[in-house]
């Protein structure tokens, strides 16, 4: 067995265990095994070898490594020079938009495609080497892949998403579209939920804002937050603001743990809260985000 065999191998047992992270609105489970794809550049045996040259010596434990003579022709050159690329964040990708990628920063083989149409639509779930990791050009990429599953459209069509659960939603942030993800009852009986993500409402790599509308007793989750965390004005109605964990604590900072969040009583018998995820909080500003969001929306009559 040669050296790409063997580290074709040790790649296969590294993520053959891995399984896709829960993700929002994906409650139906995946019946389909993983895929996990491997391909490298032309000439990887070669920078294995070279690399195989030049780490015995800083791994040894013996004491000094003896320099070499003076004046001898192998003297400053026993150490090969390694070409290092970087390898990008593909995971949550399509497939084929993740071989493109790796393709592009040096990393993929030329040639007929390493997967087949059939799954040119399937989502990266893991990759190895991890993102942003400083390898040889040449060394061996493996992605993880799943198929999309059937999306849950409890509330049908909702065409631009905008309009559900008896209110209208007059506001987004710029960049965001209708996620063509909608729940019913997840959040208590008669609640309402759909979210919106960038890249034209693909949220595969998360969601950027989610909006849940209760009902009836379901409101009562909202109102019995109003008297305990801290209060916001939102135009003539009063709310709530606040990074809250999942477990309901408030915190002060933004946490990849703790999501903002916005909520108020539409009337009564309806309450809304609108959430932003924690990676999105990190491209805006989330409090005012969720005040104009808020403030943009308005019950249906």
């Amino acid at each position: 067995m040669n050296v790409e065999d063997l580290l074709a191998e040790a790649m296969e047992r590294q993520v053959s265990h891995v399984q896709a992270p829960p993700t929002l609105g994906r409650t139906v489970r995946r019946r389909h095994r993983a895929h996990v794809m491997r391909f490298r550049v032309a000439g990887a045996a070669l920078v294995t070898a070279a690399v195989a040259v030049a780490v015995p010596p800083a791994l040894n434990t013996g004491g000094a490594v003896p320099a070499a003579p003076a004046g001898s022709p192998t003297s400053g050159q026993d150490t090969a020079v390694v070409d290092s690329v970087t390898m990008p964040d593909v995971t949550g990708m399509k497939i084929a938009d993740a071989v493109a990628a790796v393709r592009a920063a040096g990393l993929g083989l030329d040639g007929a495609e390493p997967f087949s149409p059939g799954s040119a639509d399937e989502i990266v779930v893991t990759q190895k080497p991890a993102a942003g990791a400083e390898v040889a050009r040449g060394s061996l990429v493996a992605l993880t892949s799943l198929p999309p599953i059937s999306r849950p459209q409890d509330l049908g069509d909702l065409g631009d998403g905008r309009t559900f659960g008896g209110i209208h939603v007059g506001y987004l942030p710029e960049g965001l579209a209708w996620s063509r993800w909608s729940g019913k009852n997840g959040f208590g009986k008669t609640s309402y939920a759909t979210s919106y993500a960038p890249d034209g409402g693909d949220d595969s790599r998360g969601y950027g804002v989610q909006i849940v509308v209760y009902k009836g007793e379901a409101a009562k989750r909202v109102r019995s937050r109003m008297d305990t965390l801290p209060s916001v004005a939102i135009g003539d109605r009063e709310g709530y603001l606040a990074n809250l964990t999942d477990g309901g604590e408030v915190v002060k900072e933004p946490r990849d743990d703790a999501t903002a969040t916005i909520g108020f009583l539409v009337s009564d018998e309806m309450a809304v809260e609108v959430c932003i995820s924690p990676k999105y909080a990190k491209q805006v500003d989330a409090m005012a985000e969720l005040k104009k969001i808020a403030e943009g929306i308005e019950p249906i009559r």
